[in-house]
């Protein structure tokens, strides 16, 4: 196998994401095993080559990569910190290890705890690669994902949303804002886009878009700007009339189930390319 085509693990969180990863490697004949998360991961099909590890289980992990000649090592899906969820953990010693250097980063931001990870993964052997480089069909395309186009004015302030996002993604607290009328409406926190989208008051404007946008100091690796078919549905029961994503670094989670949905729930979705 050339380098590009290595066997990949697929490190998976909650999420339809990393099912989609596993289809695109089969669908290209690329080798993949999936390490599902104990306490994230959905049912993985006995179809698919995987394991079910608990998350503080580092040394299993590096094991079960090393046993099924993996090379390439990837994150896909949603992950939350076990004090979040309240997740008892009983580390190996490979993660008592990892604790014991990384501590002060853990309590820090995500982007922080990435990098850790992406640094002691690297350390083993192993090479962190996007999901947008395991499966390039899943990135977003410029253009309406959907057959509702936005209107002319809702284009004219797209590239000041996008702008505005990354703006907000500088601070490290997530990559997504609510924009309208030239104004960040609400800003995502560490409980994610969905907690930001649920929290929206009934008055909203009218004109008030989703964006999602790569933060420009974050690890381009882990973790890339990602919609799906829930990002789409608490977005049209939050009253917007749309969501913008950055076109070639965000994720579209089975993009034909995120268009249908979003022309069944009467808004737009669209990738554009930011300008800074």
């Amino acid at each position: 196998m050339t380098p590009q085509q290595s066997k990949i693990g697929i490190i998976a969180g909650a999420g339809e994401l990393p099912l989609q990863i596993a289809r695109a490697c089969a669908a290209h004949s690329r080798q993949y095993h999936v390490i599902a998360v104990d306490e994230f991961a959905r049912t993985i099909p006995s179809s698919m080559s995987h394991t079910r590890i608990e998350i503080s289980k580092l040394g299993a992990c590096i094991r079960e990569l090393r046993g099924t000649g993996c090379v390439e090592v990837v994150f896909a899906g949603k992950f939350a910190r076990p004090r979040d969820r309240k997740i008892r953990l009983r580390p190996d010693w490979q993660a008592m290890l990892f604790l014991a250097t990384n501590f002060g980063v853990l309590r820090r931001t995500d982007d922080g705890i990435h990098r850790a990870i992406a640094s002691t993964l690297l350390s083993y052997g192993f090479r962190v690669v996007s999901p947008l480089d395991a499966a390039p069909e899943l990135g977003a395309r410029h253009g309406c994902l959907a057959r509702r186009e936005p209107n002319a004015a809702q284009q004219a302030m797209f590239q000041d949303a996008l702008i505005a996002a990354k703006g907000h993604g500088i601070s490290r607290q997530g990559q997504a804002i609510v924009y309208a009328d030239g104004k960040i409406i609400a800003r995502e926190g560490k409980a994610g886009t969905d907690a930001m989208l649920q929290s929206l008051p009934a008055s909203i404007p009218p004109n008030s878009i989703l964006v999602k946008a790569m933060a420009p100091n974050q690890l381009p690796t882990m973790d890339p700007p990602a919609i799906g078919e829930d990002t789409v549905q608490i977005a049209a029961k939050a009253g917007l009339v749309g969501i913008l994503v950055e076109a070639g670094r965000s994720i579209v989670v089975d993009p034909e189930r995120v268009g249908a949905l979003a022309d069944e729930m009467g808004i737009f979705v669209y990738a554009d390319s930011a300008s800074v």
